[in-house]
């Protein structure tokens, strides 16, 4: 059974697990299928590969069953283009500290009328297909998350928030420490305090939160709390966590 739309399926309160992913490989995409997570969150600001290599992993994770998230470098249109083109079914923009630049991400992402994304309709994204409805599906179904990580972004939240069509704030908790003065600190009271108040602002505007948690404790804290999308861990820090357990039991 096919997946339903990444926009609707952030509307439910059904959190969504899906861990970030710096490694670029299509065995690793189907692991975490296999594992048990909603989704897998491709990594180009972080990771080894560029927009060249998504193609066989947004297929294998849609060929797995789960939804294929790409976190974009940066707030360009072209890089915003290009990860959608792709066929991922929603984008990451980092390090979005102003109105400004989180209208043209948002706007990146959806096709005329409602922003400026370049329109071709013969990429995979759109099952080369050609089809001209393909345009006004892709507004209704392609998610686009701001991260908010920085003071910029939390002081420009309330603007933010009024933007139309756009889907979720995703916070990112280590960035956020050290632009609050505490490295590092992700469970400092000015991080968490930090964290509530924009969970709170998305929640009163209708607008999905998400947010990166390294720990099973820590998902579990912002899952009580209404965060929708859970950015569970990253995929090099789970597998050498795996293969240090596999040592230890063969050592004894």
């Amino acid at each position: 059974m096919p997946l339903p739309p990444l926009r609707a399926r952030l509307k439910t309160a059904m959190p969504l697990l899906a861990p970030f992913s710096i490694i670029p490989s299509v065995e690793l995409v189907e692991l975490v299928a296999l594992a048990g997570y909603d989704g897998i969150i491709l990594d180009l600001e972080h990771g080894a590969h560029g927009s060249e290599a998504l193609g066989p992993l947004i297929l294998a994770a849609m060929a797995r069953g789960i939804y294929p998230l790409v976190r974009v470098r940066s707030s360009e249109p072209t890089e915003i283009g290009a990860a959608l083109d792709a066929g991922a079914a929603g984008v990451i923009v980092p390090q979005v500290g102003s109105v400004a630049e989180a209208e043209r991400a948002v706007r990146a992402a959806r096709f005329a009328p409602d922003g400026n994304r370049g329109a071709n309709s013969f990429v995979r994204g759109a099952d080369y297909s050609g089809r001209a409805e393909w345009f006004a599906e892709a507004n209704r179904d392609v998610a686009v998350l701001l991260m908010v990580e920085g003071a910029g972004g939390v002081a420009a939240l309330p603007e933010i928030l009024q933007l139309p069509t756009l889907d979720g704030i995703f916070l990112g908790p280590l960035d956020l420490s050290h632009a609050l003065g505490v490295p590092g600190e992700m469970g400092h009271p000015k991080v968490v305090g930090t964290i509530e108040q924009v969970i709170g602002a998305c929640k009163a505007a209708g607008v999905t939160t998400g947010i990166f948690a390294g720990t099973g404790e820590a998902a579990r804290r912002w899952m009580a709390r209404g965060v929708t999308l859970i950015g569970a861990g990253v995929d090099t820090a789970l597998v050498l966590k795996g293969l240090k357990a596999a040592v230890g039991e063969l050592r004894g």
